[in-house]
């Protein structure tokens, strides 16, 4: 397979990423951070796909990205701290821990928690239609591929790729179930961890 490859501000990119998660195909999109890989995150076959190409257990959730901090309210409760700290925190390079809706896609949560990132990005921003699942581009245990043709060569099983600019370092994860608010990855400063507990 050889996969199509666009780049962000490319005129056809937002109906090919659209018509890719409406159909369950497998694609490669630029973040904030890093690339991810992911797809439609309702769709199975898609899910099942991605886990077998980054050797990852069934058992681990993958992160919802969505295009707007707007979406977030659709699939996950926001009380006055977790609506403080999404203002504060996105869009931007951070994975936040919420308490998911009933809207949730199931992919996505586990023990009852989800993932969710809304990236500072172009992709997300004016590309992004609907909701994504998606996950670092590695295989598992080993290091993000940050190069385009790294991914090419490795990733040959996906359908398309998003090409654009990334910073090449993943976000820091933070809980905000758990009081005070745990980083679980990464580091965020001290002054905006206490700005994240006043509501």
């Amino acid at each position: 397979m050889i996969p199509t490859v666009l780049a962000v501000e490319h005129p056809e990119t937002a109906a090919a990423v659209d018509l890719a998660l409406e159909t369950g195909r497998t694609l490669i999109v630029p973040t904030d951070t890093v690339y991810g890989i992911g797809g439609n995150p309702w769709d199975q076959r898609t899910l099942s796909h991605v886990r077998r190409l980054k050797q990852r257990s069934p058992s681990q959730p993958f992160t919802l990205h969505l295009g707007s901090t707007a979406a977030i309210a659709t699939y996950a409760e926001l009380d006055a701290r977790a609506s403080n700290a999404v203002s504060l925190l996105l869009p931007g390079a951070y994975t936040i821990l919420l308490p998911p809706r009933a809207a949730a896609p199931p992919s996505t949560v586990l023990d009852g928690k989800i993932g969710i990132r809304v990236p500072n990005h172009a992709f997300f921003r004016d590309v992004l239609r609907r909701p994504l699942f998606a996950t670092s581009v590695n295989a598992h245990g080993k290091p993000p591929l940050n190069d385009v043709a790294d991914i090419i060569e490795t990733f040959t099983e996906v359908d398309l790729i998003v090409t654009g600019a990334i910073v090449g370092e993943p976000s820091a994860i933070l809980d905000l179930t758990s009081t005070p608010i745990r980083v679980l990855r990464g580091h965020v400063p001290d002054d905006l961890l206490r700005r994240l507990e006043e509501e």
